[in-house]
């Protein structure tokens, strides 16, 4: 996976995270994980998303008390999500596909990293994408499961 943001967090040294990275050995999926994963996900229920052609959501964890929603999003090739503010640290892990938020393309096994206070351009996909986002019901309100 690729995180596009340096790490700014001061609660550690960035050479010390950095380090730790560093040290941790590349990890092999078993066989057949990635197939497996992905052919779940295409059979569970997936609800449309309300007045976005072509996205369709499935929620995993609504956090209330933290106002926090974690999801599966699927958007047809063609489809866009409207630019909006964070209203908490969003993550976007792309598990199929692509998506370009701005001038930034992401691919499969790509990380991306939306800080609070930070503007999330026009998303859209020309191939069609999967993506796990975890963010604030804020910005996705259509995420939580009616």
């Amino acid at each position: 996976m690729t995180q596009h943001r340096p790490i700014d967090d001061e609660s550690i040294d960035a050479q010390l995270a950095v380090a730790l990275l560093q040290a941790v050995a590349p990890a092999t999926p078993p066989a057949g994980l990635r197939p497996r994963v992905l052919e779940r996900v295409r059979a569970d229920v997936w609800r449309p998303a309300p007045a976005m052609a072509g996205i369709e959501v499935r929620t995993l964890h609504h956090d209330a008390a933290a106002g926090m929603v974690s999801f599966l999003l699927r958007a047809q090739p063609g489809a866009s999500l409207p630019a909006h503010v964070h209203h908490a640290d969003e993550e976007c892990v792309v598990l199929e596909g692509e998506f370009t938020l701005g001038e930034h393309t992401l691919r499969a096994g790509d990380f991306e990293l939306g800080r609070k206070g930070e503007r999330h351009p026009v998303a859209m996909t020309a191939t069609g994408v999967t993506v796990y986002l975890r963010g604030a019901v804020e910005d996705y309100p259509f995420a939580v499961a009616a």
